[in-house]
């Protein structure tokens, strides 16, 4: 009778506190996502520096500078990048694991690029997930997406599944969640990867092939997922203790949070290493095929486990066809004994920055050149084995 009667007064008091009567109580929002990763000028809009681990609730603004980055993993595994010079809102998430009806999630991309993985509410309930940009709404089909928003311009690229993207328009609401339809709607697949949707103003979706398959934005970064698997991604960054490298471009081992030196700009990043580069104006030649000669590199193996043990590198080569922006490399990874090929192939977009081609790779590599593209350097990662992982970087000189 004791706890009935305790429990009457706390009933009590709620309806009087209902009532206007008691001060109410403020009771915290739900966090609907953590943060996996951070670096740079990374934090939330009218707050603090966002940090690994840090969590997110609905109404809550990310904001990047130059070369801030986050990785964010929401209460139903969806994941979300967003990338440097970005404002991403989360404006709805509902997710309810019984009744996949009342899922709700709706984001707002202002400006910059974002990646999003739906998670198991989009997947569940593909009419109530909306991702809105100044011009342009995005729905789903069950999707790995990269979005670029401008004031008046919005680009969209699939990676796997399919996206339904239109302007607004009297019919296709900004607060509303469903993929919009009608005669100014348009779908890509991740059949046409390679391709990107482009909506200028109140126009309708054009289909837009690049000049030498380049994407006006980066594919995902080697450290983001590939599919949707959940888990914890990638580490928060840290300035390294002792660099190496040159004026250009150098590099260190995680040690902490922190940005990039001044002057500096982060062009690559593991769990082992982070690259730097100088901040300047690309001015890379347009023409020629150029071999470069290996001037440094620092290699890591791992077992599953353990700590980083020193590994070695052999018969580098590494070349750029500035005629199609295009490198190559390769070399071998020498650790415990034994030698493993390692070889990539990809693009150089008109920043100097280096896109791998995932069909002509063996292993997961970012990096960049320097302005004038006399200098470069890339970190890399692979999957040895369940038991054995790869880690390093390379500079080159021409």
């Amino acid at each position: 009778m004791k706890t009935l009667a305790s429990l009457s007064r706390v009933a009590l008091a709620l309806v009087i506190a209902t009532a206007g009567l008691l001060p109410t109580l403020s009771l915290a929002a739900e966090p609907v996502g953590r943060v996996l990763f951070a670096i740079g000028d990374a934090k939330l809009a009218n707050g603090g520096a966002l940090k690994k681990d840090d969590t997110l609730q609905v109404g809550q603004t990310i904001t990047t500078g130059a070369n801030g980055h986050v990785h964010i993993r929401f209460v139903d595994d969806a994941f979300v990048s967003v990338r440097p010079n970005s404002s991403l809102s989360v404006e709805q998430y509902v997710y309810d694991p019984k009744e996949s009806s009342n899922n709700r999630v709706r984001f707002n991309l202002t400006q910059g690029v974002a990646r999003l993985i739906t998670g198991k509410a989009g997947q569940a309930a593909k009419d109530n997930f909306r991702l809105n940009t100044p011009v342009a709404a995005i729905g789903i089909r069950g999707t790995d997406f990269l979005v670029q928003a401008k004031e008046a311009l919005t680009r969209v690229a699939v990676q796997q599944g399919a996206i339904v993207v239109s302007p607004f328009s009297d019919s296709c609401a900004r607060g509303a969640l469903a993929p919009c339809g009608g005669a100014n709607a348009r779908e890509l697949a991740g059949s046409l990867t390679g391709n990107y949707l482009e909506v200028k103003g109140a126009a309708a979706p054009t289909l837009v092939t690049p000049p030498n398959g380049r994407l006006p934005f980066e594919l995902p970064r080697p450290e983001e997922p590939k599919v949707n698997v959940g888990g914890d991604g990638a580490k928060t960054a840290a300035l390294p203790e002792g660099m190496s490298g040159s004026s250009n471009l150098m590099w260190g081992r995680w040690s902490g949070r922190a940005t990039a030196p001044a002057g500096y700009e982060t062009v690559g990043y593991n769990d082992a290493l982070v690259l730097f580069r100088t901040v300047e104006t690309a001015s890379l030649p347009t023409t020629g095929f150029v071999s470069f000669r290996m001037q440094e590199s620092e290699s890591y193996g791992r077992h599953s486990g353990g700590g980083y043990e020193p590994a070695s590198v052999s018969a580098g080569t590494f070349s750029v066809n500035f005629d199609k922006m295009k490198y190559a490399t390769s070399f071998l990874w020498q650790f415990d004994g034994k030698e493993h090929y390692m070889y990539s192939k990809g693009g150089i977009s008109d920043t100097g920055r280096m896109s791998a081609d995932r069909d002509a790779s063996n292993l997961a590599l970012s990096g960049a050149l320097n302005g004038s593209g006399d200098e470069a350097a890339y970190i890399y990662f692979k999957n040895i084995s369940n038991e054995l992982k790869a880690y390093g970087i390379l500079r080159w000189a021409r």
